[in-house]
């Protein structure tokens, strides 16, 4: 009698949704760090490095913030594989994404035309198939620690996090 209740039991469960549903692990992701495409032909700014690692920090916290198992690129398995610049690699990510265990890059740049203005996108693309998830691009304004991390996290919030990870 007990065994025909629990049966009954679950399966009231399982045909009102109820039933608790299978966690789901989080996406594992491999942050590249960001890069900077300068085209203003000014003196470089002896800054721009430093920031740019401040800013991939704050890509890969936002990331790990949303749901998503963030590994940065110099943490990586493929650390040392990692050409000077994505940007032009022809999609060499994905074959280190994959090679690195991640269902998922993250790249991007900053297209500096000028002190005042900037371009910023940010790809994330599924490793397996190469699908692009999620293309958020974002015009700032100056060449500044204050403008980049406003732009990151502009980026963050309106376009790679809106929709919630289970949804990605």
């Amino acid at each position: 009698m007990p065994t025909e209740f629990a049966a009954t039991a679950l399966l009231f469960l399982l045909l009102s949704g109820a039933a608790p549903a299978a966690a789901q692990a989080p996406a594992k992701v491999l942050v590249f760090d960001l890069e900077l495409v300068d085209t203003s032909r000014e003196p470089s700014d002896p800054d721009h490095a430093g920031r740019l690692e401040r800013v991939t920090a704050l890509l890969r916290d936002g990331l790990k913030d949303g749901g998503y198992e963030v590994t940065g690129v110099r943490d990586s398995a493929v650390a040392t594989e990692v050409p000077a610049s994505l940007y032009r690699c022809n999609g060499c990510e994905l074959d280190l994404g994959r090679r690195a265990g991640a269902d998922i890059v993250v790249t991007g740049f900053i297209h500096k035309i000028s002190t005042l203005i900037l371009n910023m996108q940010i790809i994330m693309r599924r490793t397996g198939d190469g699908e692009v998830i999620a293309v958020a691009n974002a015009d700032i304004r100056g060449d500044n620690e204050r403008s980049w991390r406003r732009g990151v996290d502009w980026l963050l919030r309106h376009r790679l996090l809106a929709a919630p990870p289970s949804d990605r």
